[in-house]
């Protein structure tokens, strides 16, 4: 049987030509179609013959067949277009001066801005890459005295996390990372130091979602003895990844270890990164040998929650649990707290972070002020579009009278808008190209930071391209084009007021935000002068600082190497200690619960303690205030004390701790010393109260050098050391150790400078634009008052108290706005300059020097001119 209705050609082509093209050739078309279609069924199969079909009906879908939707009013449109688009080029070919000015000054805010906002975005970014961390909390310990918060401690006891997993419903897992202190390697014949070393669970790779390239997943750090390295650091030792059944000796457990994997590197936005790995249970004797415990939180502690939302169930139940520990004696005014991961880097600054962490603030305040600049860029545009307004109300009132509607009027606002709006995002591609690696080196962003592969970076490009050219285009496009024909052809538009207003008011609000800026870069500055300057209590000049060996059979022959180095006249001191100035509060160890022997209130403070030999305080040029160093006597049972330690406990003369008995850990420690305070982490930080106790060990070897050639000085400390020692000689000077303190301010600071220059010259782009819009306008004005005798100066004043009066209403706005945020940002700092007049009036009094400068680049030019010329010309 035939089925007709299949042998017949497709319809929906057939309605398609109908819809769409012009009616005379519908019938024609459709006949050669079916003729065609029949041929094709003779010489093809049928359904090859249907696909000839539909392929030649959507060829004829092409602009000479189509009909006109819309009628004739289309072909006004398309004509109107081209007209526009023409009149845009035309546009932008004769008035060069304002082309120039409003596509620089948006090259400028779009690319400092997108900068900014990449810097942003990588700050907020921290733990994304880890799917799982929006249900993971980091559990931290904070210290109390009574009802006051004393401290707060990023690191936990390792019991947590199995005591949780076990009791709570809503945690599905667990993980701990106990940090070691640096680590020598051995790799056959070569040594490394590595400081990054952790020693981990078996979860953390699934709960901090790393994978391995190399070794099985299932069964990596389930035993003792085992580590994974990271992609870099096995290129790093071994040259090659394919190292899974090698073994490496570390000087952290004085045996060789088997690599059972290699991960990818940590993330640049993480803030636990590692390059070594190993298996918890190989540091876990070491930490069950403890006498309880309950006396070291020491070890990073993460929960994996079942839901994200469970966060406040589980934080009730950690608050019952602290409550429970402190009832059965196992912690003492201490509050275990869970602290949500994705908020480490921004939000926690406790003591013992795995890394300095940012600042939410400063982010933030990036942010809108990256904003600000691309704002300050498009508000030049408005100006300069409503200063020229009149000049474009003689275009749209003809417009109006041949014809064109008020969207017409609109659409075409908006196409120039787009037009300059390209201009100045394409610009701004190759400014970013071109700025992107000084950028990373000023803002601290890893060298590996790209944003032209990222699809968020284009799509805020494209949101801003949109977002300037609508809020550019839209004065343009709504005022100009509602201007009454007849009104504006006879004149009347010239005596309107609202442009002029519109105008006043943005250029105020520009001046009002680079003037805050400026202010804020200039009190940065200061205040960074200030640290840098600020005593440190210690002389870091000239003192080198060697990593010890981290062995006691390599240390038997340290009192050989220290008194060959002090033999040599180069070499003026020679001391051993666990840590030195300059370095976090990681790298030393903290307790609460010492107080004064009898004392008659006892509180709960956090002491850093500090070990180092008699040599110390002499070599770091500290000052003793009460006392002696260490020396004579028995060593064991003294301790030196710092200012900041005798106040807390109620001393206000240093002579009067002197001799007084502490109880450490249960054994009384007389006081023979109190040290001045010096600045242990940074200016930035306050004292801390520490405590110092012999001890004839240490990480770190501080050698104060003599004058000299350092290079020399150098050399000769490194044969000596590779005479005494094995492992790896490493090195660093101290005061570049503390200036490693200054870098996230430096940072600041620079970024925002940069941002404060760029934000004040677009600005004065807008005002030269401005001054010479209004220079040209009065040009007659300016012909005739030097007929009559004015000078030069008289012309140039003339000209400048119409803006210069605006710039001082925007220092009016802007200084008690500055001076509040100002404030708040110096209180952050323990130690900070005050403000001063200067410290506003300064950047106040350059802002008005660049606006007269930049008014007056262009009213010079008038005012010299022959004014026969002027008025010739007009």
């Amino acid at each position: 049987m035939v089925n007709v209705k299949n042998d017949l050609p497709p319809r929906w082509p057939i309605w398609l030509l109908r819809k769409f093209l012009r009616p005379q050739y519908v019938e024609e078309i459709e006949g050669d179609l079916e003729e065609r279609f029949v041929d094709d069924t003779e010489r093809y199969s049928l359904n090859k013959a249907k696909r000839q079909f539909i392929w030649q009906s959507l060829k004829l879908m092409r602009p000479a067949l189509i009909r006109m939707i819309g009628g004739t009013q289309n072909l006004n449109n398309i004509g109107m277009f081209k007209n526009n688009f023409k009149t845009i080029l035309r546009i932008i070919g004769r008035e060069k001066m304002y082309t120039a000015i409003n596509v620089i000054g948006l090259t400028a805010g779009i690319s400092v801005a997108l900068l900014m906002l990449s810097y942003v975005h990588f700050e907020l970014s921290y733990e994304s890459s880890n799917p799982k961390s929006d249900r993971m909390t980091r559990i931290t310990i904070d210290y109390m005295d009574g009802s006051s918060l004393i401290d707060q401690d990023a690191e936990s006891y390792h019991l947590l996390g199995p005591m949780m997993k076990a009791e709570f419903p809503e945690v599905e897992e667990f993980t701990r990372a106990y940090r070691m202190s640096e680590a020598v390697l051995k790799v056959d014949e070569s040594s490394f130091r590595a400081a990054r070393v952790f020693a981990v669970d078996h979860s953390f790779l699934s709960l901090f979602s790393y994978s391995l390239m190399q070794g099985n997943e299932k069964t990596a750090l389930t035993n003792p003895n085992e580590m994974i390295l990271t992609e870099s650091a096995a290129q790093r030792y071994f040259g090659t990844t394919d190292i899974v059944g090698k073994t490496i000796w570390t000087s952290v457990t004085n045996s060789e270890l088997k690599v059972v994997g290699v991960t990818t590197d940590s993330p640049a936005n993480s803030h636990l990164k590692f390059d070594i790995l190993f298996s918890y249970s190989t540091m876990k004797q070491k930490l069950e040998e403890r006498e309880s415990p309950w006396n070291s939180n020491d070890t990073f502690t993460y929960v994996l929650l079942t839901e994200a939302d469970k966060y406040d169930t589980f934080s009730a139940s950690i608050d019952k649990l602290s409550k429970r520990l402190e009832a059965e004696e196992k912690i003492e005014n201490e509050r275990v707290i869970g602290q949500k991961m994705q908020d480490i880097h921004l939000y926690s600054h406790k003591s013992y972070e795995a890394e300095a962490g940012g600042n939410a603030t400063i982010v933030y305040f990036l942010f809108l002020v990256a904003l600000l600049v691309i704002i300050i860029a498009i508000v030049n545009y408005i100006n300069l579009a409503t200063a020229k307004s009149m000049d474009r109300a003689k275009e749209v009132g003809i417009r109006k009278v041949i014809g064109s509607t008020n969207n017409q009027l609109k659409v075409r606002f908006f196409i120039e808008s787009l037009v300059i709006n390209g201009m100045a995002s394409s610009f701004s591609l190759i400014t970013i190209y071109l700025l992107l690696p000084g950028f990373k080196a000023m803002a601290g962003l890893p060298k590996d930071f790209t944003l032209f592969d990222k699809g968020l970076f284009w799509l805020v490009f494209s949101g801003a391209i949109v977002i300037s050219t609508l809020v550019g285009g839209s004065f343009p496009a709504f005022i100009l084009s509602s201007f009454k024909p007849v009104a504006v052809l006879k004149g009347k538009f010239a005596h309107s007021s609202g442009g002029i207003l519109l105008r006043k008011s943005l250029v105020v609000f520009q001046f009002s935000i680079a003037i805050f800026l400026l202010i804020q870069t200039f009190t940065s500055s200061k205040q960074l002068e200030y640290m840098q300057a600020k005593d440190l209590g210690l002389n870091s000049e000239q003192v080198v600082v060697v990593h010890a060996p981290p062995t006691r059979s390599e240390m038997v022959n340290f009192k050989l190497f220290r008194d060959e180095l002090l033999n040599n006249s180069s070499f003026k001191s020679v001391a051993l200690s666990t840590t030195v100035p300059g370095q976090p509060t990681s790298m030393m160890g903290s307790t609460t619960g010492i107080n004064l022997i009898n004392a008659v209130e006892e509180h709960n403070f956090n002491f850093f303690i500090y070990f180092t030999d008699d040599r110390y305080i002499p070599a770091m040029q500290l000052e003793l205030l009460a006392g002696q160093n260490f020396g004579k006597g028995v060593y064991e049972q003294d301790v030196i004390v710092n200012e900041e330690a005798i106040k807390l406990w109620g001393f206000t003369d240093p002579s009067e701790a002197i001799n007084q008995k502490i109880n450490f850990w249960g054994d009384d420690r007389t006081i023979i010393g109190v040290l001045k305070n010096f600045h242990q982490t940074g200016v930035k930080e306050g004292y801390i109260p520490m405590i110092f106790r012999y001890g004839n060990f240490g990480d770190y070897v501080s050698i104060r050098t003599g004058a000299g050639d350092i290079i020399s000085q150098l050399s000769q400390i490194e044969s000596l050391y590779n005479e005494h020692f094995d492992s790896p000689f490493e090195f660093f000077f101290l005061d570049q150790k503390f200036d490693e303190h200054f870098k996230s301010d430096q940072q600041f600071q620079t970024v925002f400078s940069a941002l404060s220059i760029f934000a004040l010259l677009i600005t004065c782009l807008g005002l030269l634009g401005l001054s010479s819009y209004t220079v040209a306008k009065r040009k007659k004005e300016i012909g005739v008052r030097k007929v009559l005798g004015a000078s030069v100066s008289q012309v140039i004043a003339l000209i400048s108290k119409d803006f210069l009066w605006l710039i001082g209403i925007a220092t009016l706005i802007a200084l008690p706005i500055t001076y509040y945020i100002v404030g708040n940002w110096l209180n952050s700092y323990s130690y900070r300059i005050d403000i001063s007049f200067w410290l506003f009036a300064g950047p106040a009094i350059v802002v008005f020097l660049v606006a007269l400068t930049t008014i007056s680049s262009r009213t010079l030019s008038i005012s010299k001119m022959n004014p026969v010329n002027s008025l010739r010309d007009e």
